[in-house]
């Protein structure tokens, strides 16, 4: 994997200068293409990824052309030209040998992104021991308890995009932008935060079409019965977006428990920054 890394930050090196296709059969090297523009970069231990991923992120951000990164599968009979130059590519790295294990694979990637439980197993292959351990070994989410956002029992997608809870908390610090408008993919744990100056439905459609442009557009979303959320305003976005919109039991304090958690890492990770 850290051979493609360096193939792919080579890659925008050479070709800075116009846009590009870039396919690689690396799920791991894609998805960190997709995520690193404008991605803040922890300091990591390991010797060659950190250089290569501080390279990435710049080359990203400095890059006036478009570019497109697209996963296949490796080790496929299909034919085609992008199979046959995946092959190709292939026999130029066989006498390379630096392919960390799975557990190493998901434990960088982890360190990275900080995947939830649900989302290593389901990438690597792991056990759920494995994948705990991983999590449990991760000073940052020890310190922000994301892991508690892959836990309980409420219904959640069985993929990306499917579920999303939404609701809003309040940080007074942040004075007239106080209302923080949140959005908690169910099955992967992503989080969308927005500040606004209030929570009416306007408010609440400016939260979802920043959410959409950062996460994607999710199948449903379900929310409490607060009058925003069921407003003829709402109700006619959702239509247009093609959104299944659906409500929690009235008065249930446990019917928004994702998000509320969602809310309290939110919080948390806000308190430390302002050292408080």
């Amino acid at each position: 994997q850290i051979v493609e890394l360096a193939a792919v930050v080579r890659a925008f090196q050479l070709f800075s200068d116009r846009a590009i296709n870039l396919v690689t059969d690396s799920a791991y090297v894609a998805g960190i293409v997709q995520r690193a523009e404008h991605s803040a970069l922890k300091n990591l231990t390991h010797p060659l990824l950190y250089p290569l991923l501080l390279q990435l992120i710049l080359l990203l951000n400095a890059r006036k052309f478009p570019y497109f990164v697209l996963h296949i599968r490796s080790h496929t009979s299909l034919p085609g030209f992008l199979t046959q130059g995946n092959r190709q590519a292939d026999l130029l790295t066989l006498t390379v040998n630096v392919l960390p294990n799975i557990f190493e694979q998901a434990r960088i990637h982890h360190s990275f992104f900080h995947t939830n439980l649900r989302g290593l197993k389901r990438q690597f292959n792991l056990s759920t021991q494995q994948a705990a351990d991983i999590i449990s070994a991760c000073p940052d989410c020890q310190q922000s308890s994301i892991t508690s956002n892959s836990l309980g029992t409420l219904p959640r997608g069985l993929q990306s995009l499917e579920i999303w809870q939404t609701d809003v908390t309040h940080f007074s610090e942040f004075g007239r932008q106080k209302f923080i408008h949140v959005s908690i993919d169910t099955f992967s744990g992503a989080i969308y935060a927005s500040c606004h100056t209030g929570e009416t439905a306007k408010d609440v459609k400016r939260h979802f079409l920043k959410a959409f442009a950062s996460l994607g557009i999710p199948k449903q979303i379900k929310t409490d019965n607060g009058p925003a959320y069921t407003s003829r305003f709402l109700q006619s976005f959702f239509n247009d977006w093609g959104i299944t919109h659906i409500t929690g039991i009235p008065y249930s304090p446990t019917g928004q428990a994702i998000v509320e958690r969602a809310h309290h890492t939110l919080k948390n990770i806000l308190q430390k920054q302002k050292g408080g």
